[in-house]
């Protein structure tokens, strides 16, 4: 497999576990958490990814230093992508005032 197959599907397989990153925080925010969230589960997995997308862009170099540091080196970052996932959902729950989900 030539390089340039091979950056493809890490590049494929680093996106696909930022989307799962996302969709995990969502899910501790929505069902674990049971805060209520803009737009519920799905609204809250769109915000997540997008935290998670940026969260893994910008904490990158961040947190490469700091893996390196400790002689860790991985090709997805999902300290820095689940960090910015975080942050993004807790700052939509504060826009929200922090409401519980209503029990059905």
């Amino acid at each position: 497999m030539s390089d340039e197959m091979r950056s493809f599907f890490q590049a494929i397989i680093a996106i696909l576990i930022i989307i799962g990153l996302g969709a995990l925080v969502s899910f501790i925010f929505y069902i674990l958490k049971r805060r209520d969230l803009f737009g519920g589960y799905i609204g809250g997995m769109v915000i997540g990814v997008i935290g998670a997308l940026i969260g893994a862009y910008v904490l990158n170099s961040v947190t490469l230093i700091i893996l390196d540091l400790l002689g860790k080196n991985r090709y997805v970052n999902i300290i820095s992508g689940f960090i910015g996932a975080y942050v993004a959902l807790y700052i939509m729950n504060r826009l929200n005032h922090n409401k519980e989900r209503k029990k059905y």
